[in-house]
């Protein structure tokens, strides 16, 4: 071997080797189907995780819808509470004249 030259293949081909080479074409075709059927799982798990994140998204609207109407109704019953509050105050005011 000279200084420079660069040694590709390591092993030395043996029978094993090249009997998994034989059948190339079918060979092919197992990857090109295996690729495939990745390329669908990838897919599907992506839609899983889009429809997935559009009902979450949907349940927690609905969720917020359904007790935002309770918080706005507190927030009017405290308001309403200082109103009559001061129209107490102002009655009882006036009757102590």
């Amino acid at each position: 071997m000279g200084k420079n030259e660069i040694r590709l293949r390591r092993q030395n081909m043996s029978a094993g080797r090249i009997a998994r080479h034989r059948n190339y074409g079918a060979l092919l075709e197992r990857h090109e189907r295996d690729r495939k059927i990745k390329l669908y799982m990838k897919v599907f798990t992506y839609f899983l995780l889009a429809a997935f994140l559009i009902i979450l998204f949907i349940i927690i609207s609905r969720w917020e819808k359904k007790y935002a109407p309770d918080q706005d109704q507190k927030k009017t019953t405290s308001v309403e509470n200082v109103l009559r509050y001061e129209a107490h105050a102002n009655n009882s005011t006036t009757y102590n004249r």
